[in-house]
């Protein structure tokens, strides 16, 4: 995989693009909305910038990622499908977030199974809030190559199929044209709720 320095800059610029940060506020204020009046500790999985960090809402924060090169309190290099991560945190969480990590990272059974598991081993958590995408020309496709040769896999599955007895999903679809990943991308944004 390509996440190094070079695809970490790209990717900051990217967050900092009008379109970008306009659509990804206007789901961190839905999420803050769904959310409100939980106190929101947030466990980031797959956290790479912090993006949630700097501009969700939250009361108490840590991201947890394999790719952190320095470890300090608020950011943990672990593996987030070890759950054990949850003993290492100042707080129990109430929420869980993931930007486009275990979306992309992860066929659609294997995610699913992980929401699962995360609401069924973490009582605390009552939200959680994940983004994937797909390429409106590409959307036959399971996976995608991307910037710096990282494969991704879109989210374009039948949510009907992965109903939980745990959690429900909301879903919303948004046209998010960029640079680094050109005009036909429509993000999918998931907030997951406790039943």
């Amino acid at each position: 995989m390509a996440y190094d320095t070079s695809f970490y800059r790209l990717y900051n610029d990217y967050l900092r693009e009008n379109t970008v940060r306009s659509n990804h506020d206007l789901i961190f204020r839905n999420f803050g909305q769904f959310t409100y009046p939980t106190r929101l500790d947030v466990v980031d999985l797959g956290c790479g910038l912090g993006e949630y960090r700097l501009f969700g809402q939250h009361a108490g924060y840590t991201g947890i990622d394999l790719n952190i090169e320095k470890q300090v309190p608020i950011f943990l290099k672990y593996d987030y499908h070890d759950l054990s991560f949850v003993g290492l945190l100042p707080f129990a969480p109430t929420a869980f977030v993931s930007l486009f990590s275990i979306e992309c990272c992860h066929d659609a059974k294997t995610k699913y199974e992980l929401y699962n598991r995360l609401f069924t081993e973490i009582p605390t958590l009552q939200y959680g809030l994940v983004g994937g995408f797909f390429y409106e020309s590409k959307r036959n496709l399971e996976t995608v190559g991307e910037t710096g040769g990282i494969i991704s896999y879109q989210t374009i599955e039948d949510s009907a199929t992965f109903i939980s007895s745990i959690f429900t999903e909301f879903r919303a679809h948004i046209r998010t044209p960029s640079k680094m990943f050109g005009e036909d991308v429509v993000e999918v944004w998931k907030i997951l709720a406790r039943r």
